[in-house]
């Protein structure tokens, strides 16, 4: 399903890492008008750096995720001296190589897909240079949008007034998750994991029904990918195209607040995630090593005695690696219920 809804931006040099005229002296986004977010996932104003991943496709058709980020210390923290409130939607180099496929004033247009309960954005590059009868055309929206002397660079405008947007996507490729996406998610997260306790008190905010979608799917995008889409158990998997019995289990629940970060989360066949969520067993980091201990009531079972003790794998990159305050979470909080999981409210 395409959305009715086009977001058109047109691009400013200090968004594209020009520094007093000078290009590539800093990073690339997109600042993100906070009139228009609603055609992106919400984003909350009380978790600090909330951020989601976006399913870009680029003018190769390639699918690559990109961070988009809430920058909210001035609303998240109580600190009087944090003041940044903006939203950014980061540029890797997977889309822009070179660092010069996006010059100022050049026209970017989004259009926006739901299928197969993921959702895409579609990027449409129109540029200053070859200044077509399209370029034309979206420039005219926003000039017309101007208020007062100030310039508008970026607008909603509905799908049906830019009919040559009306374009069929192929979303049947593997999804590209750069470095430098991963850098800034990183950064964003690493608040997460500093009081497990506290935050399972504490009523999170409900996403939104897209928000909570993406997000359940980025997680398990990166998870999956850091585990290289082998159960961290057994280190095997049965997939066939797109379709895997590999699921990302949460290591502090959902239902407990647990962060929908990676060093919260292991890629596990589903008999294994459904054990583990159960409590029958948990994960202890011994001597650098991420080990398996099944529960004293369970270990004749048959398919848990095989597992019993056996050392799980772990990503090569640190990042990556399950964070031991989740871990300790688990084995005090999950281990040994043998139920549900449920809110501990």
């Amino acid at each position: 399903m395409q959305f009715d809804k086009v977001y058109i931006h047109k691009c400013y040099e200090n968004e594209l890492g020009y520094r007093k005229g000078v290009p590539k002296k800093a990073g690339r986004f997109l600042f993100i008008g906070k009139n228009i977010t609603n055609f992106f996932p919400h984003l909350s104003k009380l978790e600090l750096n909330d951020s989601v991943l976006l399913d870009i496709i680029d003018m190769n058709n390639n699918i690559v995720s990109c961070s988009y980020v809430y920058h909210n210390s001035k609303t998240a923290t109580p600190e009087v001296k944090k003041t940044r409130d903006e939203y950014r939607l980061y540029i890797p180099t997977e889309i822009d190589t070179d660092r010069n496929l996006f010059q100022p004033d050049d026209i970017i247009a989004f259009t926006k897909y739901t299928i197969d309960n993921r959702v895409y954005f579609k990027l449409n590059l129109f540029t200053v240079s070859e200044n077509t009868f399209h370029y034309r055309e979206l420039n005219t929206f926003l000039l017309n949008a101007k208020t007062g002397v100030k310039n508008i660079n970026h607008l909603l405008i509905d799908l049906e007034l830019v009919d040559f947007l009306h374009t069929p996507i192929d979303v049947n490729v593997k999804t590209i998750i750069p470095d430098e996406t991963i850098k800034i998610m990183f950064d964003t997260q690493k608040h997460l994991f500093d009081n497990l306790e506290e935050t399972a008190e504490h009523r999170k905010e409900v996403p939104s029904d897209e928000t909570g979608l993406i997000k359940s799917n980025n997680f398990r995008d990166i998870v999956l990918f850091a585990y290289m889409g082998k159960c961290a158990v057994t280190g095997k998997s049965i997939s066939y195209e797109l379709l895997s019995n590999l699921e990302a289990a949460h290591i502090m629940p959902q239902a407990h607040n647990g962060p929908d970060a990676v060093p919260n989360g292991m890629a596990l066949c589903r008999d294994l995630h459904w054990a583990f969520d159960k409590g029958f067993f948990t994960i202890k980091n011994i001597d650098d090593d991420y080990i398996v201990n099944v529960h004293e009531k369970v270990k004749q079972n048959e398919v848990l005695k095989d597992i019993d003790g056996k050392v799980i794998f772990k990503p090569s990159d640190p990042r990556f690696r399950l964070h031991h305050n989740a871990l300790e979470y688990h084995q005090k909080h999950i281990f040994g219920t043998f139920k549900q999981i449920r809110s501990n409210k």
